[in-house]
């Protein structure tokens, strides 16, 4: 067997058991690939076994572990203060971390999506979201069903209910549906003008879709550049372009200082004339205050911070 046919095959402990590479990690996780190497120094797990050319492999219970991690992140905890627990204790943390729907939910929400997305009916899941988008409108449906609905998928895709196949079509059906209703809206001729980027280790585009979407509902023209972009190349871009404000996604699974470092640099490389905008579960319980970058606590207040960035430069909505 060649290499390159050897290098995607997932190899096999001494038990026979199946260890997946790096890759496969990542699409099963959520994490990226650079986290998981950063977070084996830093708190020696994951902890990895190496297959014949060299290279990373990992048993199941170590990936059913980062699933949990990956949804207590989530949940706004810290890597170093969970890595470290045993399994037990990480499924407590999640059973103690749920909070209360909201009352403007459908009250069999979670039995209905998880019924659905057992299905495998593609088409169900997409009248399925379609349905609620339009009963709740744009803005409502993400800021109410979507944030809930995505902690129930991720919940269900952690315990073993929803398999990672499963997840990954309600991922793909949710974005065409905000993209397909992103495309319905009016042309944005209003200012602010906004580009919406992550940092190059940054995998997650979900939430800047999110982002996207509620901007444009308040007449912005905002233009998404899309995930994992160089620092190089969003201060160029925002630049070339004209852009007053860049914002940036940082999801659960992003070290907070790195995000922090992130920031700082792009701060000090971008003309101050051009505002930062940060938020996402990476920076929710960072208690650090970087000059001249807002840090934006939930999507709920990006309403307000472009109502009041419009007030004080006498800029009216279209």
């Amino acid at each position: 067997m060649s290499t390159v046919i050897a290098s995607i095959l997932p190899a096999s402990d001494s038990k026979g058991l199946t260890l997946l590479p790096i890759n496969a990690v990542e699409r099963e996780t959520g994490i990226s690939k650079e986290l998981l190497r950063m977070w084996e120094r830093r708190y020696h797990f994951p902890n990895p076994e190496r297959d014949s050319q060299g290279d990373r492999v990992y048993p199941a219970d170590q990936i059913n572990k980062l699933r949990i991690i990956r949804r207590l992140l989530d949940a706004g905890f810290r890597p170093g203060k969970i890595i470290s627990l045993d399994l037990p204790a990480l499924e407590e943390l999640v059973s103690s971390s749920h909070g209360n729907p909201s009352s403007t939910l459908p009250e069999h929400l979670e039995t209905e999506l998880l019924e659905i997305l057992k299905s495998h009916d593609p088409y169900r899941v997409r009248q399925y979201l379609n349905h609620h988008m339009i009963r709740m409108g744009l803005q409502s449906f993400i800021l109410d069903l979507v944030q809930y609905a995505n902690t129930i998928v991720g919940d269900a895709w952690m315990s073993g209910k929803l398999e990672i196949y499963e997840e990954h079509l309600y991922t793909e059906e949710l974005q065409t549906l905000v993209r397909q209703n992103i495309g319905n809206l009016q042309p944005a001729s209003a200012s602010p003008r906004i580009m919406l980027a992550t940092a190059p280790e940054e995998i997650h585009s979900l939430g800047l879709l999110m982002v996207e979407a509620l901007l444009r509902l308040d007449q912005v023209d905002a233009v998404s550049f899309g995930a994992q972009m160089p620092i190089r190349d969003i201060v160029q871009a925002a630049q070339k372009h004209k852009m007053d404000i860049v914002v940036l996604s940082f999801s659960a699974a992003f070290p907070a200082n790195r995000a922090i470092e992130f920031l700082e640099e792009l701060r000090f490389r971008l003309p101050l004339n051009i505002q930062i905008w940060a938020g996402g579960g990476g920076l929710r319980n960072s208690r650090r205050q970087i000059e001249e970058v807002q840090i934006m606590s939930n999507l709920q207040g990006l309403h307000q911070s472009v109502t009041q960035w419009r007030r004080v430069k006498g800029v009216k909505a279209a």
